[in-house]
């Protein structure tokens, strides 16, 4: 089998594994206790990506490029004009739809991308390594989608709805090979700056959204809202070191 169907198996895989763990996890909307959980959970899941693997591999790419948080600051500027913008759009909609749950499908999208370009890359030069790096980038990925769905719920789209765009965002992760094999791999010298957008969506999202909805969170123990975030980010600083990240 070729290294470019290896690829696009191999991310298919990824995302319907992550598919599969949110429908098992999810059975209902969660509510009170649940989504103060969850979304304290998302808040240090998104956080730790970011410092610990997107920031990190971006510099290691971009060679010690000191523009690399220049960029990062610019894409949260963006973002926040972004959603000044989306908020435009929707102030029809009930309060608790955030604009952000669209923020984060593109967060999710651009760094589902890059995921799909690393495998495709670890599969051109061997299957030994793509099947490596399926492994590593599966074993992030999961928690990270269900971070992201958790987002989506809060926001206001309903179970089907969202699971649904999560998915789908998921499966831009095919994109990336075919990206990848399309210019002959050319798109993976720009993949610090893809890295670099991402983060500061992630760092945007957290810091105005989830993190101020937790500042105000009356509902159950302080510790429904503490011991998640620091869950989740151990929960990925973890992964990232097994990994090698």
């Amino acid at each position: 089998m070729s290294p470019f169907a290896l690829s696009l198996l191999a991310t298919l895989w990824v995302s319907a594994l992550a598919l599969i763990g949110i429908a098992f996890l999810f059975v209902r909307r969660p509510e009170g206790r649940g989504e103060a959980f969850l979304l304290s959970f998302a808040a240090g899941v998104l956080l730790a990506t970011t410092f610990l693997d997107l920031l990190p591999e971006a510099i290691e790419r971009g060679q010690g490029d000191g523009n690399i948080f220049l960029a990062t600051l610019a894409a949260m500027i963006g973002f926040f004009f972004l959603e000044r913008v989306l908020h435009g759009f929707h102030e029809h909609e009930e309060m608790h739809a955030r604009p952000s749950r669209y923020l984060v499908l593109l967060g999710d999208g651009v760094h589902n991308f890059i995921d799909g370009v690393v495998i495709a890359a670890s599969f051109a030069a061997s299957p030994e390594l793509g099947v490596a790096t399926t492994v590593a980038v599966t074993v992030h990925e999961v928690p990270k989608e269900i971070a992201d769905f958790s987002i989506l719920m809060s926001g206001g789209f309903d179970f089907r709805t969202a699971l649904t765009l999560n998915f789908v965002s998921g499966l831009m992760a095919m994109l990336g090979p075919v990206v990848f094999f399309a210019v002959e791999g050319a798109v993976a010298h720009h993949l610090a700056w893809f890295m670099t957008g991402t983060a500061g969506m992630f760092i945007y999202i957290a810091g105005s959204d989830l993190i101020p909805q937790l500042q105000h969170q009356r509902t159950g123990p302080v510790a429904m809202v503490y011991l998640p975030f620091l869950g989740g980010i151990a929960l990925i600083a973890a992964v990232s070191a097994a990994v090698g990240r």
